[in-house]
């Protein structure tokens, strides 16, 4: 549970609080008591500031509310450090929010929305984010993150996947990082929900040693309108060794591939 909390703390630092809200749904699922609640309050006030990000300030208000009341019943030694001064800030965002909602605006300062704490980053775990907005249908962009035969022909990061997009499916993939040499691994996919996420987890090697669990997510702004986001956690006995040139690398072939993967989704989307 503490891993998956960590993780959604992350996603909702940087304002992706559909993807926190996906994660911390994962683990409510399987949480009992207090830990239940926490997360059930989180996940209404992932999916307020959501609502707020589509425009929609009477349904963040909303949300927003009631996710500050699961977080009131949470008792002391939450496993949230500075609870009270989160639920203080989302109070003001919900007073916030029905105020725009009466006047029929959608005008806020993005920066001043709540921080939850940051996680501290294990010595055997790096963790790197991405994301781009696509002004295209979550459909559309399912479509050509799905289409593996294709990737050839656009994608600068992800260079070939053989497989098929369904849950338990051993793939191969190669990827070429930016000034290296390409590299073949053999993930099996954990997720494959359309129009929604795909995700994988490949490993060198026995488990632990580096695995690297890589997650694709739409979130849907409006009917043409996502943020197409990956995210990759590795973890393993090799993370300390390895130099920071390669987490570069790495992070620069996500931008590429993102920036890759929103020209052709937008190439006549509408």
């Amino acid at each position: 549970m503490e891993r998956l909390l960590d993780e959604g703390s992350v996603l909702f630092n940087r304002a992706q609080f559909f993807e926190a809200h996906e994660v911390w749904e994962d683990a409510w699922r399987r949480a009992l008591g207090a830990d239940e609640i926490l997360l059930h309050g989180l996940i209404q006030v992932a999916a307020g500031f959501h609502k707020l990000q589509c425009g929609q300030p009477s349904g963040a208000a909303s949300l927003l509310a009631k996710g500050d009341a699961k977080l009131a019943a949470i008792p002391g030694g939450a496993p949230v450090p500075a609870l009270p001064a989160f639920r203080a800030s989302v109070e003001i965002w919900t007073r916030t929010a029905a105020r725009m909602a009466e006047r029929a605006t959608v005008e806020y300062d993005a920066s001043s929305i709540p921080l939850l704490p940051e996680p501290r980053r294990g010595l055997v775990e790096r963790r790197l984010l991405s994301h781009v907005t696509i002004e295209a249908s979550a459909r559309r962009v399912w479509d050509v993150l799905a289409d593996f035969q294709s990737y050839a022909r656009w994608n600068p990061f992800i260079v070939r996947i053989e497989g098929a997009v369904r849950r338990d499916e051993r793939l191969t993939v190669e990827i070429r990082l930016p000034g290296r040499r390409g590299m073949t691994f053999r993930p099996t996919v954990l997720i494959a929900d359309p129009d929604r996420e795909l995700r994988w987890l490949g490993r060198v090697l026995l488990p632990g040693v580096f695995d690297g669990e890589h997650v694709f997510t739409i979130a849907p702004f409006s009917a043409g309108r996502v943020r197409f986001s990956q995210r990759e956690t590795f973890r393993g006995l090799l993370i300390p060794f390895m130099p920071r040139s390669m987490w570069n690398a790495t992070q620069q072939g996500f931008e590429a591939m993102n920036r890759a993967l929103k020209e052709r989704a937008e190439r006549n989307a509408h």
